[in-house]
């Protein structure tokens, strides 16, 4: 009982800062270590982690294992009293498993999850082994509104339900920006509460990504991604799903082995004032770079006070 009304606090406190039109989001996304050993990544956030409102925990991102997302998760919460979005991929687990975590995960302190379908194993540390994917986000919204009611996924009644505030994802790059629209809207029928964008680099493309999304009514985090190194740059513009616009790549290709961070963090701040009228706030994605990460989450934070 004390375990459901807490639940019930806290979800209702990530409703209001979800929904609140009169303040500007930061999420980090955090990614769990490649071992047991937490206590890096502990020490790089404490302290650092004052103004930021929420955290994302990624779940074997890129099919390359981590650390499950889930427990991982309720840990920092615990330690750090952020709330954490958690992400859960439908790549590893089938049905029977992702009712078992989540429920698990409810009685924990975990009260938010993004639905995703995954990246596909060929992508990953793992090729030659097979993924799941017994339902894909869409079907994961619907299992888990399924358990918010009080049901399992037969039908079967549940001794205590869940009370979940599901996110999903966007991408903001899509070539078809109608049919991600079309994808959008229907997350939003399944049961999701609000988006995290891909990261953005092109102003002009997520402007435009994010003014069409309005009517949707959904709030969107635009994701922001910074770089250390025109090398790591120039990666990201091979990765499918991800736009550079042409000035920013040339930028890249000329700019040898110099430091980018502080061209990055500034870059990142631009396009987050210029997106701002637009979205909810920001998804800041660590990728490779965890503590340049934390430093622009720490520029935004700074940027939109008050």
């Amino acid at each position: 009982m004390v375990l459901s009304a807490l639940g019930a606090k806290f979800a209702m406190g990530l409703k209001e800062l979800i929904n609140c039109s009169g303040k500007t989001i930061v999420c980090l996304e955090v990614n769990p270590p490649r071992g047991s050993n937490l206590e890096p990544v502990v020490a790089r956030l404490e302290g650092q982690l004052g103004g930021i409102d929420l955290i994302n925990v990624t779940d074997s991102a890129l099919a390359k294992m981590r650390m499950a997302a889930l427990p991982f998760a309720a840990i920092l919460k615990q330690r750090f009293q952020v709330e954490p979005l958690v992400n859960l991929s439908c790549r590893d687990r089938n049905v029977l498993a992702l009712q078992a975590d989540l429920l698990a995960s409810w009685s924990v302190g975990i009260k938010s999850v993004v639905a995703l379908t995954g990246d596909a194993m060929t992508v990953g540390d793992s090729p030659e082994r097979k993924g799941v994917f017994e339902v894909n986000s869409v079907g994961l919204l619907g299992l888990i509104e399924k358990l918010n009611s009080g049901f399992d996924l037969e039908g079967h009644e549940l001794d205590g339900c869940t009370g979940f505030i599901c996110g999903c994802v966007v991408n903001p790059n899509a070539r078809n920006i109608q049919a991600e629209l079309k994808r959008l809207g229907r997350k939003k029928e399944a049961g999701a509460r609000y988006a995290l964008s891909q990261p953005v680099f092109d102003a002009d493309a997520a402007e435009q990504f994010f003014k069409a999304a309005q009517p949707i009514g959904i709030p969107i985090l635009s994701g922001l991604m910074p770089w250390k190194s025109a090398k790591l740059g120039l990666g990201l513009s091979k990765v499918p799903g991800i736009r550079l616009p042409e000035a920013l790549v040339r930028e890249f290709e000329g700019a040898g082995a110099a430091d980018l961070s502080d061209a990055s963090i500034e870059y990142c701040l631009s396009l987050s004032r210029r997106l701002a009228p637009y979205v909810r706030g920001f998804h800041v994605i660590s990728g490779a770079t965890p503590k340049l990460a934390l430093r622009l989450a720490q520029g935004l934070v700074k940027e939109f006070a008050g």
